[in-house]
C-alpha cells in the first residue's frame, strides 16, 4: 500500500486529538463529578457542568464503567488508579444488583439499595462484559468464572423454547461483542458457538434484502412481522456490524468483512442527515405517516415522539458508533466514502453534539430533535459509548499511522 504523507500526518492529528479528548478532559472529569470514590460505581445522572441530577445508579452503567476502566488499563496505560476504579465498580455491582430471585436489580441508590426491578437483561450482559475485562486486568478468577457463566446461562435461557417476547438485533449485538472478547483471549467451545449463531442471525436473518436493510426485531422463528418488516434502528445495525467485522477480523474472514462494510456503507447512505447531521434514529421503509412510538432514552425522563417515514431523534451513542465503524473501514478496507463518512461524523459531534466552552467540562448533547437543539440542562452523561469510541479509536488510529495508508481504493 503506497504510502500518503497528508493522509498520515492527518490521522496523527486526529489521534493525538482524541488521546488529548480521553486523558485531558474525560477521565478528569469522570474523576471529578461522576466516580463514586467511596462507595464504588458511577452516578450518570449528571447536567452539563458536571452537577449531579440525582445520585442513582443505574445498573446498565456501572457494568459499562467496569468495562471502560478495565479496558484503559489492558489496553492503554497501566495506570493503578484506574484499577482501582473497575474494583470498587466490580465489589459495588455484585454485592447489590443480585436479587434473591435470581435477577438483578435495574436501578440502585448510591448506597445500593433497590430502587428499580429489572426491566430488561442488559444490565447483566454489560456487567459480564466489565467483569470479564476486570478479570483480564486484575487476573481474577472468580470475576472471569461469574462472567463466563452468567453469559452462558443468559443466552441459555433466551435460546430456550419457552422463552417469550421477539428476537432483537441488540441481544444479538451484545453476544456478538462479549463472545469476540472472550475469543481473543481463550478458546471455548460454547462461546464460539454463541459468536456463530448470533452473527447468522445478523447476517443472514435480520438483513433484509427487500431494502439492504437490517430489521431490529423479529419473531422467535426468525420471520417478520408486519408491523416490523419495513423497521430499521440504523444506529444499532451500524454498530452490530462492525462489532460483526472485528470477529471476522479476528477469524481471519476477509468476505465477512467486506459484506459489513458494504451493509454499513447503505444504513450510512439511507440514514445520514444531510440537512442537518447526525445519524436518523430508524426508518419505517415507505411508511410516510407512521407514527412512532414515544421513545424514551435509558437512565433518564427524557422522550420523543416522531412522525414520518424517519424517527429523527438524533443520538451522539449513533454518532460515536459512525466514527468506529468508519475507522475500523480505513484500516481494514481503505475506502473512500468511511473517510468522507468519518469527516461528517465528527464534524456535527464538534458543532452541534459537543457543549464545551473554552475551559468548561467536555460535555456533550445526548438525545435531541433533527436539528440537534442543544437543550438548556442535561439528566445524563455517557460513561460508555464516548469513552469507548476514543479507547478504540486511538487504538486503530496507532496502527493506521503505523502502516502508512493511502486513500483511493478498496
Amino acid at each position: 500500500m503506497p504510502h500518503n504523507e497528508a493522509l498520515t500526518t492527518t490521522l496523527e492529528q486526529l489521534r493525538e486529538r482524541y488521546r488529548r479528548e480521553l486523558f485531558d478532559e474525560q477521565l478528569p472529569f469522570w474523576d471529578r463529578f461522576g466516580i463514586d470514590h467511596e462507595l464504588g460505581g458511577f452516578c450518570c445522572a449528571l447536567d452539563y457542568d458536571g452537577s449531579r441530577v440525582n445520585d442513582e445508579k443505574f445498573v446498565w452503567f456501572q457494568g459499562r464503567g467496569l468495562w471502560v476502566y478495565s479496558f484503559l488499563y489492558n489496553h492503554l496505560k497501566r495506570d493503578p488508579a484506574y484499577l482501582e476504579v473497575a474494583r470498587k465498580t466490580k465489589d459495588f455491582l455484585l454485592a447489590h444488583a443480585p436479587q434473591p430471585d435470581g435477577r438483578w436489580a435495574s436501578n440502585l441508590s448510591r448506597e445500593g439499595r433497590t430502587l428499580a426491578p429489572e426491566t430488561d437483561l442488559y444490565g447483566r450482559y454489560f456487567a459480564i462484559e466489565g467483569l470479564y475485562e476486570y478479570s483480564q486486568a486484575a487476573d481474577d478468577e472468580q470475576a472471569r468464572d461469574t462472567a463466563l457463566a452468567m453469559f452462558k446461562d443468559l443466552f441459555r435461557r433466551e435460546m430456550a423454547q419457552d422463552a417469550v417476547g421477539p428476537l432483537t438485533q441488540g441481544f444479538w449485538m451484545v453476544n456478538i461483542n462479549i463472545a469476540r472478547q472472550i475469543l481473543d483471549r481463550e478458546t471455548d467451545a460454547e462461546v464460539a458457538a454463541i459468536a456463530d449463531q448470533s452473527i447468522n442471525a445478523v447476517i443472514q436473518k435480520h438483513f433484509n434484502p427487500d431494502y439492504g436493510l437490517n430489521n431490529e426485531n423479529l419473531n422467535r422463528d426468525f420471520t417478520r412481522s408486519a408491523e416490523e418488516a419495513t423497521k430499521c434502528n440504523l444506529g444499532h445495525s451500524i454498530e452490530t456490524l462492525w462489532m460483526v467485522m472485528q470477529e471476522a477480523r479476528r477469524r481471519g474472514d476477509a468476505g465477512l468483512q467486506g459484506i459489513c462494510a458494504g451493509r454499513i456503507q447503505h444504513h450510512l447512505n439511507v440514514g445520514w442527515d444531510w440537512l442537518y447531521g447526525g445519524l436518523a434514529m430508524w426508518i419505517n421503509v415507505d411508511q410516510g405517516g407512521y407514527e412512532w412510538p414515544l421513545e424514551s432514552v435509558p437512565g433518564t425522563n427524557l422522550q420523543f415522539r416522531s412522525v414520518g417515514e424517519y424517527n429523527y431523534t438524533k443520538s451522539l451513542w449513533a454518532v460515536d458508533e459512525v466514527l468506529i465503524a468508519c475507522l475500523l473501514i480505513l484500516e481494514q478496507r481503505n475506502a473512500p466514502w468511511a473517510e468522507r463518512f468519518l469527516v461528517e461524523a465528527q464534524k456535527v459531534m464538534d458543532e452541534k453534539f459537543s457543549m464545551q466552552q473554552s475551559e468548561g467540562p467536555p460535555t456533550y448533547v445526548l438525545f435531541s430533535d433533527r436539528r440537534i437543539t442543544r437543550p438548556p440542562r442535561s439528566v445524563r452523561q455517557d460513561n460508555y459509548h464516548r469513552l469507548r469510541a476514543l479507547t478504540m479509536n486511538l487504538l486503530t488510529l496507532e496502527r493506521l499511522v503505523a502502516s502508512g495508508p493511502s486513500i483511493g481504493g478498496e
